[in-house]
């Protein structure tokens, strides 16, 4: 499943589920918006012209991995390595609806009372602060442990819409791929 191109994986990540343990406790969200990251070749992309470094080592695992970082000197981001080892492509998670644990994951994002769905997950940091994501889970094998990721409620193609990414405009030509993709009914 993981190991194919970030475009392929990015669209059939929507409707699988995110499970965190945090103790005795399981948390889990519907992923709805995904965005893929080409490697090398793709400007917007953390390893464009092969750049490779302590920060974004883990996207040249084997497909199936976590790779995580710190943005903005405020937020952490969860990504999905794809491909085999060595290509660095990779799905940025950028938004999910809670299953299970949602007045959990609100204690951990600091929101009172019943949070409307966008508040709890909806964009890649508040998605890592709900689930309690940070560099600790960097390189965590995402088909067991305590971040994984299972079959879910995969959605049909006509389902899913498709746009831009967001915020990569720095990236030239590239910040108009069409990589970005969400459940319409989200």
């Amino acid at each position: 499943f993981y190991r194919r191109t970030s475009e392929l994986v990015a669209r059939d990540l929507l409707g699988r589920y995110l499970v965190r343990e945090l103790g005795a406790e399981r948390l889990v969200l519907r992923l709805v918006e995904t965005e893929a990251y080409l490697g090398a070749g793709d400007a917007a992309s953390h390893a464009r012209g092969g750049h490779r470094s302590a920060r974004n080592e883990s996207m040249y695992l084997a497909g199936g991995h976590a790779y995580v970082y710190f943005v903005y000197g405020m937020h952490w981001c969860l990504n999905v390595v794809c491909a085999e080892r060595g290509v660095p492509h990779a799905v940025l998670l950028r938004a999910g609806q809670a299953v299970e644990g949602g007045e959990r994951m609100a204690a951990l994002r600091g929101l009172a009372g019943a949070p409307r769905p966008r508040q709890l997950a909806g964009g890649p940091a508040r998605l890592c602060q709900a689930l309690g994501v940070d560099r600790a889970l960097d390189g965590a094998d995402l088909r067991r442990g305590a971040l994984r990721l299972t079959a879910g409620e995969p959605l049909e193609p006509a389902a899913i819409g498709v746009s831009t990414r967001v915020g990569v405009d720095y990236a030239g030509a590239a910040a108009c791929w069409p990589l970005r993709f969400f459940a319409l009914d989200s």
